[in-house]
């Protein structure tokens, strides 16, 4: 009897002690290409108006996420487009032109697990309008200085997991950039629609602590 008490308490401690390890990663990076398309605001400052055209160019994304349970996660994401839009204003009358959008944010994720699933994406940031320039000679055109704007984007889509740290998925988002309304007439836009189909790749490194 004493011999089998011994037993067992020996194999109750080594329970207690073992270890569950997970393989769940604790970050997500991800590096995406979307066709990216808007349709285009005013500007009171210069005067001017920017008409992207609702034509579609390419997009590149990527984002660095913290593992949350769940399936969830939340980091921050960074976005990049080169746009053609035609500019509207006394610097030109009407010109060809190209701009540079940029956006910094933070994002959340959802979504994931063996085989086919589904993805729900949420960021919210700064975009930035930056280096604006007339398509004949290169002119830079105003604001020279570019313009900052809050964006809000939202997307959904289906990927599919390979293995623990290794996701693909395919992301439709839609998002509005609010531009300041000062020197607008009611009828100008201050709302940039902006909309995007993405391919993910999804990556995940380091190992989260083992849970005793």
């Amino acid at each position: 009897m004493v011999l089998v008490l011994i037993v067992a308490s020996q194999a109750n401690a080594q329970i207690r002690r073992r270890t569950v390890v997970t393989n769940e990663p604790t970050w997500w990076g991800s590096l995406s290409l979307g066709l990216y398309g808007a349709n285009g605001i005013s500007d009171g400052q210069t005067a001017s108006t920017w008409d992207f055209g609702n034509g579609t160019d390419w997009q590149y994304r990527a984002s660095l996420e913290k593992t949350l349970p769940n399936q969830f996660a939340i980091g921050g994401v960074a976005t990049y487009v080169k746009v053609p839009l035609i500019y509207s204003g006394p610097s030109c009358g009407r010109c060809g032109a190209h701009l540079d959008l940029t956006s910094i944010g933070a994002s959340f994720h959802a979504g994931g697990g063996p085989g086919l699933n589904q993805i729900l994406e949420a960021s919210a940031g700064a975009a930035m309008y930056r280096n604006i320039r007339r398509d004949s000679d290169g002119t830079a055109l105003p604001p020279t200085g570019g313009n900052i704007d809050p964006f809000f984007t939202f997307g959904y889509g289906f990927g599919y997991t390979f293995n623990p740290t290794m996701q693909v998925s395919i992301v439709q988002d839609y998002g509005l950039v609010l531009h300041e309304r000062t020197g607008l007439t009611n009828d100008q836009s201050n709302t940039l629609t902006q909309r995007s189909t993405r391919l993910n790749f999804r990556m995940g490194f380091g190992n989260r602590p083992p849970r005793k």
